[in-house]
């Protein structure tokens, strides 16, 4: 080991000799070199496979590369650049650096490769039934195959050279050859009917929580794993599946796991910076989707940094790793990021703002790489925190092919959102508009497009300073009006809050726009966004529920496109207007799977049936059909249907043409039925209306006209004419007239002229020369001449029939002092005109002519009277009419005494005289009938209405009408106080009230009765309503039954009397323990008592709640049996207790059996009078004890069975 040692310090010695002997400008750095990207010759369709290089030194201020291809030296202002090699081989790269006004060369060789070739036969883009599902292999190479090639497929990052389609979507196969050069392409798989273009279909925000638009109609999600206050983004699948999402820091895969990485920080995104993460595919050239750029932007009150890292999802399993972690594109940024798909290349637009200038940087995402940025100075400095801190958003594209994007810059001191416009396909910004929102707070912060890219929403924060009394809003504006000014004026307050804090809004996939509220668990909702007022957008604050899950600020940032709303088969259509072709436009089911199509437009055609995705139909009337369209192929069967609405095309116009005429007035009519009109002249617009009215100064001319139906008058059918219109020669009909209406009329004259008109049409209808009129009114005349024109000339005019005034009569009236005296007067004090003599004729009572002539009529009475004026002719004669009436001084006022519901005829009317003197009185019913009093006083009256006509001292009368004596409310029902009783009682209700007439009596149990007997507990009620008075009373009366006592008493209880001091027992048992008890016989009170005698037994048992039952017991006969058998007899013949005796009582069915030493029975009888003498058969028995055995039955107890007694008796002689 020592000799190697040695050579070895010998070698460190000359290295480190000969590095110090080298000059500064040929100093080398093996390692200074980094080279990054593939070592391959290009791909020559994709334009790809560049090689990056670059310096590892960062003090170098200049760099010249040579790549040893002979593509000759590259300058290049930064430290990294990229090469394409066009040859394979071994490459010497040469570095020149600039270090300090030094040059210092570095040098590295690269070996450049081949790619695998490109895949024969292969096909990008196929539709498949669902049933085709596993049938379909992909294999690059079905045969040639290059030796040592690797496979790397997507999306689950299978490694075989074939894989088999198990479900829908983009397949990618990356083949690798030994030199590390690949070659990749892929193939589009869609199923038939299957959604699609659902990137955007996974929510994940604020805390745990998340929405699924997978199915169209969002649900929440509540397996997420954020728990973030501001920014974050996901991705799924064309499908909807869940690929990832991110709050910028962490990136978790489909399953809510922390995805792997290659690098173990973590993103340098923040969890308060607004728009913290952005996920935008990579684009390839051949290849699927399965690199995800993740770009963050960090916290503007930190870092400030904009980066991206690198997402694979052909690794894990399909689950995604993060292959690129934190390349850092900006580190002065704030804290937007927005992206868009440009559709027409596949390409993506990333945008974001620099802080503390007003730089745009817009990146290109292509299929060779994260492109540019290209800088574009427009708008606000954006210079404080604040100011950096609101949403930016891509608008919907339009129909030019362009797009806006906002950019809402809070205050202090003043909100403002910019208005730019962007181009798809070549990424030039350009504006803005700047719309002032007021002052900060609230201060603004979240901003979205509707669907239709012509509303813009913006929302804001309530202040948070104590104090701040500022409101979240919501507000809409129109940015389809043009310039800033109209788009300001076209706000609308869509909602606020002065307890909520308002955050983010996000369009969805279903058209909707949502909005974070923070800590909430809905998000509020616009429904119709496209709408363009308050009432219909119908926004709703907890719109939909997030599961248990909360809001905070933000919602996901998604590329523009990803969440625009999918379309699937059906039809368009367009010309909606009867007898008029309607053209229909079919969208295919599974493009490009052949469909045939069957309409049926729903008016009772027949239906029409072919592969021709256009038809047209003309429907023959206005209405609303429903139309459907059947498609078929070889994977579906499907209908649509849809409602439209057909326009009535107005009638064909039919205008005469030419005309020529003679006249003042012409009057064209349109002549058919129409929502709208328009007259041309000349070509110029002349009028809305369905008829116009021509002159002859300026009517000749070339009239056109269109009459429309439907809101943009797209109904319409058009007419045509051609017009000279000459003067006629002058007419009029005069001066005006006038007549007396009633009594007069007037002649009028259509030819006062010299002029030779021969024809008349008056408006009456008469066509002679001369009328007659009687009433006054406008009258017109149409006069015709044939004046040798081509045309007989027509003219018009007319006149004015005025009703002549009649005279205005002022007069005086005396009236009489009394009803019945005639000392009244009427005198005419005044007539206007006053001028001209006029007679006078006065009339009376049926219009009697009175001898009075002159201007009073005296010596009148009450009545009406009449005087008619004559002989001015400046006036029509005048009737007037005059009333006289005596001054009534009688005044009276009733005094009313109700009646009461207990005494009907209580009522009574008193006439208080306030004023005349009354002389009679006449009393009247309410039929009219007399009363018979003649008196002020009514008494005794029932409830009605009554009349009184009272006369006074002058004749005058007063009646006084329906004078209403009314019943004065009262009890007069009582059930009485309710009552408790035992079950099986029965109660009597009686009701105690007045026996009045008309008593009709209702009970709750439906009887009609006065009375009612009730065996039953509960309420019962009772209404009387008295049909004379209509008074009504009702009263409750509850009827309780209490439980009667509980308990057991032997019904008989045995005694045998015979026995002295023989005594029962007769017990109550049973029940509770608070019964009390009396027992008739010895008026005991206790449960049980002891007899001696038989009989009946009577005991009262009652229970507190009052209750008692009376029940007896018997006590009866019943002794237990008895008998006696002797120990020893005698049967000696001395007549003492010769024979064996048995004694026996209360007993039955007796025997008995003796016997011998051997068990034979030597005596038997069933008859306990029977004896034995001691013998058997003749024969007497020697002494000595014979066992026997007795049975019987007791007497009193004759279920028991038999008992049986066993003895010996002893014979002794």
């Amino acid at each position: 080991m020592e000799p190697m040692r040695k050579k070895l310090h010998i070698f460190l010695s000359l290295l480190g000799g000969w590095m110090l002997l080298l000059p500064a400008a040929g100093t080398m750095y093996g390692q200074a070199i980094k080279v990054s990207g593939k070592l391959c010759i290009p791909d020559r369709e994709c334009l790809s496979d560049s090689t990056t290089f670059t310096d590892s030194l960062t003090t170098g201020s200049a760099w010249s590369w040579d790549f040893g291809d002979g593509s000759g030296i590259v300058t290049s202002p930064t430290r990294s650049v990229k090469h394409l090699f066009q040859t394979p081989g071994l490459k010497t790269v040469t570095l020149t650096r600039t270090v300090g006004g030094v040059q210092q060369v570095e040098t590295k060789t690269v070996t450049i490769g081949v790619p695998p070739p490109p895949f024969p036969n292969w096909k990008r883009d196929t539709m498949i039934c669902k049933e085709d599902l596993g049938k379909l292999v992909l294999n690059p190479y079905p045969s040639n195959a290059p030796n040592g090639a690797k496979y790397m497929w997507f999306p689950k990052g299978d490694t075989t050279q074939t894989l088999r389609v198990d479900s829908s979507g983009c397949y990618s196969v990356e083949v690798t050859s030994e030199s590390g050069c690949t070659y990749e392409d892929k193939i589009t798989v869609k199923v038939c009917l299957e959604q699609s273009n659902q990137e955007g279909a996974k929510w994940y925000f604020g805390n745990n929580a998340g929405l699924d638009f997978s199915g169209g109609t969002p649900q929440p999600l509540t397996n997420g794993q954020l728990k973030t206050p501001e920014g974050s983004s996901s991705i799924a699948n064309s499908k909807g599946q869940l690929l990832f999402y991110t709050d910028g820091i962490k990136i978790y895969n489909k399953d809510g796991a922390i995805m792997p990485s290659k690098d173990t920080a973590a993103l340098a995104g923040s969890p308060n910076s607004t728009q913290s993460a952005l996920i935008v595919p990579k684009p390839t050239c051949r290849g699927c989707e399965y690199l995800y750029y993740v770009f963050t932007t960090s916290e503007i009150n930190g870092q400030k940094k904009f980066s991206y890292s690198l997402v694979d999802m052909r690794r894990n399993g399909g689950k995604g790793e993060v292959v690129e972690t934190n390349n850092l594109l900006n580190d002065n940024t704030t804290e937007r990021i927005a992206s868009v798909r440009n559709d027409q290349d596949s390409t993506y637009w990333i945008v974001t703002h620099d802080y503390g200038n007003n730089v745009f940087r817009v990146y290109h995402a292509t299929k060779a790489g994260l492109q540019g940025p290209t800088l574009y100075p427009l708008g606000a400095v954006q210079d404080t925190p604040s100011k950096g801190e609101g949403y930016m958003k891509f608008s919907p594209l339009d129909s030019t092919g362009t797009r806006r994007l906002a950019v809402v810059v809070p205050g202090p001191p003043r909100n403002i959102v910019e208005l730019y416009t962007f181009s798809d396909s070549s990424g030039r910004l350009s504006g803005p508009q700047t719309i002032d929102l007021g002052p900060a707070p609230p201060k603004a912060y979240g901003v979205e497009f509707s669907p239709d890219g012509t509303k813009m929403y913006v929302s804001l924060q309530k202040g948070s300073a104590v104090g701040d009394t500022t409101l979240s809003r919501l507000w809409q504006f129109d940015i389809s009006l043009g310039d800033s000014a109209r788009i300001a004026d076209s706000k609308i307050l869509i909602d606020s809050s002065a307890t909520q804090v308002y955050g983010a809004l996000q369009v969805g996939s279903d058209g909707r726009i949502y909005l974070a509220i923070k800590d909430s668990p809905h998000l509020g909702v616009i429904n119709e966004p496209d709408e363009d007022s308050q009432n219909e957008v119908r926004f709703v604050r907890e719109g939909i529920f997030l599961g248990g899950k909360i809001s905070q600020l933000g919602l996901p940032n998604f590329v523009q496109n990803f969440t625009n709303e999918s379309s699937g088969p059906g039809f368009t259509y367009s010309d909606t207007c009867s007898n008029q072709a309607t053209n229909f436009q079919a969208s295919p089911l599974c493009d490009p799977i052949k469909d045939s199509y069957t309409w049926n437009f729903g008016d009772g055609s027949a239906p029409v049936s072919g592969q021709n995705q256009q038809v047209q139909h003309t429907y023959k009337m206005p209405g609303t059909y429903t139309v459907s369209l059947r498609l078929v192929n070889r994977c579906k069967d499907t209908t649509i249907t849809q409602r439209i609405t057909i326009i009535a095309t107005p009638d064909p116009i039919n205008l005469k043409s030419p005309i020529d005429t003679c006249t003042n007035r012409l009057v064209l009519d349109a002549g058919v039925q129409a929502e709208q009109y328009l007259w041309l002249r000349n070509g110029v617009p002349l009028a809305r209306t369905k008829t116009v009215t021509l002159q002859p100064n300026g009517g000749s001319g070339s009239y056109r006209v269109f009459a429309a139906n439907g809101i943009e008058a797209q109904c319409f059918s058009q007419g045509a004419t051609q017009v000279t219109l000459r003067r006629p020669p002058a007419y009029s009909l005069g001066p005006d007239t006038s007549l007396c209406v009633g009594g007069g009329n007037v002649v009028l004259n259509a030819k006062p002229t010299p002029t030779n008109w021969n024809k008349f049409q008056w408006s009456t209808g008469e066509t002679t020369q001369l009328i007659t009129v009687a009433r006054p009114g406008t009258y017109f005349v149409q006069v015709t001449i044939n004046t040798g024109t081509p045309q007989a000339c027509v003219n018009e005019d007319t006149i004015q029939v005025r009703a002549l005034p009649k005279a205005r009569i002022a007069a005086t009236l005396t009236p009489p002092t009394g009803c019945t005296t005639r000392d009244g007067q009427i005198l005419i004090a005044g007539i206007s005109p006053p001028s001209g003599s006029y007679t006078f004729e006065w009339f009376g009572a049926n219009n009697t002519l009175l001898t009075a002539t002159g201007n009073t009529l005296p010596n009148v009475g009450e009545g009406t009277y009449k005087v008619r004026l004559r002989g001015n002719p400046a006036v029509c004669a005048t009737d007037s009419s005059f009333g006289l009436r005596a001054v009534r001084t009688l005044r009276l006022q009733p005094t009313i005494v109700n009646a009461r519901c207990t005494l009907p005829s209580s009522g009574a009317i008193n006439l208080n005289t306030l004023g005349g003197t009354p002389q009679t009185y006449v009393w009247t019913g309410a039929t009219g009938a007399g009363l018979g009093t003649n008196a002020p006083l009514l008494a005794n009256l029932l409830p009605g209405k009554y009349n009184v006509k009272v006369t006074d001292v002058g004749g005058c009368d007063t009646t006084l009408r329906d004078i209403t004596v009314g019943i004065t409310p009262e009890r007069f029902l009582s059930l009485g106080p309710d009552r408790k009783k035992c079950i099986g009682d029965t109660a009597l209700l009686i009701p105690s009230l007045p026996l009045i007439p008309g008593n009709q009596y209702k009970w709750s149990t439906g009887d009609t009765t006065r009375r009612i007997s009730v065996s039953r507990g509960g309420t019962y009620t009772l209404t009387v309503t008295n049909t004379v008075t209509g008074c009504t009373d009702n009263d409750d009366f509850v009827y309780s039954l209490a439980p009667r006592p509980t308990y057991d008493l032997t019904k008989e209880v045995p005694l045998c009397d015979i026995d002295d001091g023989a005594m029962a027992t007769i017990a109550v048992r049973g029940g509770t323990s608070n019964l009390s008890y009396f027992w008739f016989h010895s008026e005991e009170r206790t449960p049980r008592v002891m007899v001696s005698l038989i009989g009946t037994y009577r005991v009262r048992i009652s229970n507190p709640e009052g209750c008692e039952i009376i029940d007896t017991a018997r006590v009866v006969v019943r002794c237990e049996p008895r008998i006696y058998i002797p120990d020893v007899f005698t049967p000696n013949g001395d007549g003492n207790n010769d024979v064996l005796n048995v004694f026996g009582d209360h007993l039955t069915d007796f025997e008995m059996r003796i016997f011998n030493r051997w068990g034979e029975v030597i005596f038997y009888t069933n008859d306990i009078n029977q004896k034995w003498d001691g013998s058997y058969r003749g024969s007497t028995y020697p002494p000595m004890s014979y066992p026997y055995v007795v049975s019987f039955k007791s007497k009193f107890f004759p279920d028991r069975p038999r008992e049986s007694q066993r003895g010996a008796v002893l014979l002794m002689r």
